[in-house]
């Protein structure tokens, strides 16, 4: 049985000088004082600035204009170092932020001279893992000072995964201006990154990969490059300048940088985009290194790869114009499967539908029940087939697995990485794809004998599982398609589905708006779940602490906020919320709770919503009597909400979103331990409202609680995302709180929106008071929060009023 060779994340290669510079991490050494310079970095010709740090840091102020870090001292330190004969500028980050290079003027002469902003500005840069609080790298164009300037920027997110954003200082403001799409980054590792400034468009590349577009015209004039940070420690080489018109020769893929699949699989599509310098088609090769293992047909914008025999091979992908520029595909290909023909005995007891079962749900689980706890291999397959013609239905993999959902209402599916085997005491877990499993079908399960390590089932060596094995189940009948009272049960013989997502998608078939109840019986249901173009969905649970739907899903498993897309075979992108709802009013979550099981850990991106509800047509949620459960981002609510004697609990930005009124009352806020760093603090609310006259996030006698182990002072009421395009419309009304929320009370960098609160917009309170009810001194409350009135309080201190702009009074 052959062995999966280990996971290789292959980056794309960048120029032969660039590969042998990036070729592992090596130690380093600072250049000695007096040192001989190298000969200098030679421009290639289209560039009109280039430094490699050869000759020092002749060409560039440090600490220009005594802004930002102070350089030696515990604020941090900036040195050229040396890997073998090459050499580069280092900074070691302290607890700084600020801009701590800019070009001398007589080393960007021959840019400035030119009388144009349009440039580009590019350089190699190596994130290093400082374990600091914030993350944030940028390369900075245009900058006319340190208080004004364009970043192209990465966002590390502990090293693993990072935000690709654009920001932008104005008269010493720094904003977020856009953030983009998450894309894997990690420690140690270089990366070439690419700000590109025409007119008021701006580009910023990774790797010659086009990250994201911005537009933003308020800085015309060339100014300088440099780089500005945020407490994080760096590397920088190779830095150039030169015309914006010539762009990099791209060459990407749509699919990872690792294929597993078993002989005679499913073939492997791959669509290549390649283009020239100047934007044009360009030609590319493709090529497998064995193709006793792996065949490739190339078509056009398209590759075919087919696994023809067991083994390993490298596919690699070139670009016509740059035969430098390459991609790789690294195949892991496995035996064709064989059914097994050992026999278990009845194996009634140990399966889940009970072999031969008359009455299996369609939407449930399967399980099978070894002598010891299993432990699952990353190879091997389970297959589900239909029993009347023995076709192939179903394949679920140890590893690599997505699973889709839907379609919903108005066709849109939401496709998730997730895994679909999983071990529960001594019990294998099967969960087959979405759908797969039709109503009133015959099926029979085979197991690989390679998928588990060595076990025994009914006392016999486990040799994988066969028809002849016989695990074979019938599906009940389909509930009636009029049904609008639909009750879930992850375990009884008498509800209607085994999982809430199966209740959900009867419910996305019926009329958009005939209102449908989901009872869910006490259990723990792991699904992710999926609710779009369905109004008045109620979702109740049996009790509150008993029924409890949970999943372990985040950012760097499924990137961002999908709540779906216009295509059956959507595979991932569908979001880290366990449970994505869109386009769908009033929906109504009682007596349950959802949790979102992830626990941030470094160098994973620890973003793990329980919902993701986007609004539109300002929908509506309601939320009562209800536990919502995760660390970083809890909650990500848009449209109109209202939470009623709940409770929500986490510890980074964990209410956050772009809510028109977002209304949580008689609830309790908890912020929990930081799985990362125990000592710090919090924060609760990060607002992103869209228009400055709408109410945003208002808390209503409400209680601010922590865990225990979260620390006094260090907990803040919220924090701005730092964009001028977002209000950060908070308000406090009548809520007590404990010795956890800093005595400043708001987190003020970078700057909030309005910069100073008014009765109507920003940062508010009113009539605060301790968790025993003594009223809180807010003496030392940030200068950019405004104390609320009694009179200025009202709008805020009723759920009519927090509601008036839609006529909407809600019932507990």
């Amino acid at each position: 049985m052959m062995q999966r060779k280990a996971s290789l994340r292959v980056l794309s290669a960048l120029a032969v000088g660039v590969l042998a510079a990036c070729a592992g991490v090596k130690q380093t050494a600072p250049v000695a004082t007096g040192a001989p310079a190298l000969p200098a970095m030679q421009c290639a010709p289209g560039v009109w600035f280039c430094d490699g740090f050869e000759q020092g840091t002749a060409l560039w102020d440090l600490q220009p204009g005594g802004a930002g870090p102070t350089i030696g001292t515990a604020d941090g330190k900036i040195e050229v170092r040396q890997e073998g004969t090459n050499r580069f500028l280092q900074y070691d980050a302290g607890k700084s932020k600020g801009v701590v290079a800019l070009v001398k003027d007589a080393a960007f002469a021959p840019v400035t001279a030119r009388k144009s902003a349009d440039y580009y500005v590019e350089a190699r840069i190596k994130p290093i893992n400082n374990q600091t609080s914030n993350k944030f790298i940028c390369l900075l164009g245009r900058a006319q000072s340190v208080n004004d300037w364009y970043g192209g920027c990465l966002n590390v997110q502990n090293g693993a995964s990072s935000k690709v954003e654009f920001h932008k200082a104005n008269g010493g403001k720094w904003l977020r201006a856009r953030q983009f799409s998450t894309r894997t980054i990690l420690n140690d590792q270089w990366y070439t990154l690419r700000l590109e400034m025409k007119g008021s468009a701006l580009n910023f590349y990774i790797d010659d990969d086009l990250a994201g577009s911005f537009s933003d015209a308020s800085i015309t004039a060339p100014g300088k490059i440099g780089l500005w940070l945020d407490n994080r420690s760096f590397a920088v080489d190779d830095v150039r300048v030169g015309d914006a018109d010539q762009k990099p020769v791209m060459l990407s893929l749509d699919q990872p940088p690792e294929w597993n699949e078993e002989v005679g699989g499913k073939a492997l599509e791959v669509k290549v985009a390649a283009t020239r310098a100047d934007g044009s088609a360009d030609r590319y090769g493709v090529v497998s290194s064995d193709p006793r293992v792996v065949t490739v047909v190339q078509q056009g914008e398209r590759a075919t790869l087919r696994a023809v025999g067991a083994g390993a091979a490298v596919v690699t992908f070139t670009s016509g114009s740059n035969p430098a520029k390459t991609k790789q595909i690294e195949a892991n290909i496995e035996p064709a499967f064989t059914l097994a023909t050992t026999h278990y005995g009845k194996l009634e007891r140990r399966t889940e539908p009970v072999a031969g079962a008359r009455a299996a749900y369609a939407d449930g689980e399967l399980s099978l029940a070894f002598d010891k706890p299993p432990v699952l291999n990353e190879v091997g397959s389970v297959r589900i087939f239909r029993a009347a013609d023995n076709a192939l239905v179903d394949v679920i993999r140890p590893v690599g697995e997505s699973n889709t959902f839907g379609p919903s209402a108005d066709a849109y599916y939401r496709g998730v990485n997730m895994p679909l085997l999983r071990v529960a005491g001594d019990r294998l877990v099967i969960r087959p794809h979405h759908g797969k499993l039709e109503y009133g079908t015959a099926y029979y399960v085979a197991v690989s004998d390679n998928l588990l390590k060595p076990v025994t089932l009914a006392g016999k060596p486990f040799a994988g599982l066969g028809k002849a094995a016989g695990w074979h189940f019938t599906t009940r009948a389909a509930p009636a398609r009029t049904l609008t009272t639909l009750s879930v049960d992850d375990d009884g013989d008498k509800a209607d589905f085994r999982s809430v997502q199966g209740a959900l998608a009867h419910a996305m078939k019926l009329g958009r708006d005939v209102p449908v109840t989901i009872n869910v019986k006490n259990g723990t249901y792991e699904e992710i779940l999926f609710l779009r173009g369905k109004n008045q969905v109620t979702i109740r649970g049996e009790s509150r602490e008993g029924t409890v739907i949970q999943f372990n899903n985040y950012e760097s498993l499924n990137t961002g906020l999908s709540t779906g897309v216009a295509r059956a075979d959507a595979r991932s992108g569908g979001g880290r919320a366990v449970f994505a709802v869109a386009n769908a009013d009033l929906l109504t979550l009682d007596r349950l709770t959802l949790r979102n099981t992830h626990l941030k850990k470094t160098g994973v991106n620890g973003q793990a919503e329980t919902i993701y509800f986007a609004a539109d047509n300002n929908e509506r949620l309601v939320a009562r009597h209800a536990n919502f459960i995760s660390r970083q981002d809890t909650l990500q609510l848009n449209g109109y909400s209202w939470f009623y004697d709940t409770l929500v609990a986490g510890d980074v930005d964990f209410i956050w979103g772009s809510s028109r009124a977002a209304l949580f009352e008689n609830s309790e806020i908890r912020t929990v331990v930081d799985s990362t760093d125990a000592t710090k603090g919090g924060y609760l609310v990060q607002a992103r409202v869209n228009d400055a006259a709408d109410k945003g996030y208002v808390f209503l006698n409400s209680r601010l609680t922590r865990e225990a182990g979260v620390p006094d002072g260090n907990t803040v009421l919220a924090r701005s995302a730092g964009s001028p395009r977002y209000f950060d419309n908070v308000v406090y009304v009548n809520c007590r709180m404990d010795a956890h929320i800093a005595p400043a009370g708001w987190h003020t960098s970078p700057v909030a929106n309005p910069a100073s609160a008014t009765a109507k917009a920003g940062w508010r309170e009113y009539a605060s008071h301790t968790l025993t009810g003594a009223p809180l001194n807010v003496g030392a409350r940030v200068s950019a929060a405004h104390g609320l009135s009694a009179a200025e309080a009202a709008p805020y201190a009723t759920r009519e009023a927090v509601f008036s702009a839609i006529g909407w009074n809600p019932k507990p």
